[in-house]
């Protein structure tokens, strides 16, 4: 695998842990995103996809944006499966589970917490279709 290539996909995996859990990965999750990379994406991307990834890694702050917009518009794109991977990773790694496993809210705390996310990923869809023309027609 080429450097540049290598050091693509360590940006990802540090951007994709911040947006799922919070935090930067320790090396072996790095390690495992990169070989997971290498064994399941292994055909050419379409151009408007790969630009789409180009385009997080260049902007981490969108990617939140950019994964909900893709998962109304592309469901299965290179993104989302990207993300998908990084998930999981980290829900397979001891220092990770736990992050993958909340504690049971009570009631009140449990509709608050489903309106607020649901609000959340409505605006984030809406902000996301707005950058997504823009980063799918983005260049290296």
């Amino acid at each position: 695998m080429p450097d540049d290539e290598a050091s693509a996909l360590e940006l990802e995996a540090r951007v994709f842990a911040r947006y799922l859990v919070g935090r930067v990965p320790p090396a072996e999750i790095v390690d495992r995103y990169r070989d997971a990379n290498r064994a399941l994406f292994t055909a050419p991307a379409p151009p408007a996809e790969a630009a789409v990834v180009r385009f997080v890694r260049r902007h981490p702050w969108s990617v939140s944006l950019l994964d909900a917009a893709v998962g109304i518009r592309r469901p299965g794109s290179l993104l989302r499966n990207k993300i998908l991977v990084m998930a999981a990773i980290l829900e397979a790694s001891p220092t990770f589970a736990e992050e993958f496993l909340p504690p049971a809210p009570g009631v009140v705390s449990l509709v608050l917490r489903v309106v607020g996310l649901g609000t959340m990923a409505v605006g984030r869809a809406a902000l996301g279709m707005l950058v997504y023309p823009a980063a799918s027609r983005a260049r290296a």
